[in-house]
């Protein structure tokens, strides 16, 4: 079989779409559920300053990467229980 003929049967993959709102919802229940405040993630993820957290729960920016392990840590749950995708 040479490249060519493998390649044809490759499809591209569907790329997710994180849902902003959803998602920023999620972690702002998540939050509450844990009894935490606004100040304590704050505490608890190192910030000089809460307005990460509250843009993150308004759905205008997503935490990254390494703080979405540690979200995951503080509310012992997996980072894609957290992330909402749009659904097509």
């Amino acid at each position: 079989m040479t490249a060519d003929s493998s390649s044809n049967n490759l499809h591209p993959i569907h790329k997710p779409v994180i849902d902003l709102k959803a998602t920023g919802e999620k972690i702002k229940q998540l939050r509450i559920f844990k009894n935490l405040s606004v100040h304590d993630l704050q505490v608890l993820l190192g910030f000089e300053y809460p307005q990460a957290i509250y843009l993150w729960e308004s759905g205008k920016t997503l935490p990254s990467i390494e703080n979405l392990i540690i979200l995951s840590q503080i509310f012992e749950i997996g980072i894609l229980e957290i992330i909402i995708l749009k659904r097509n």
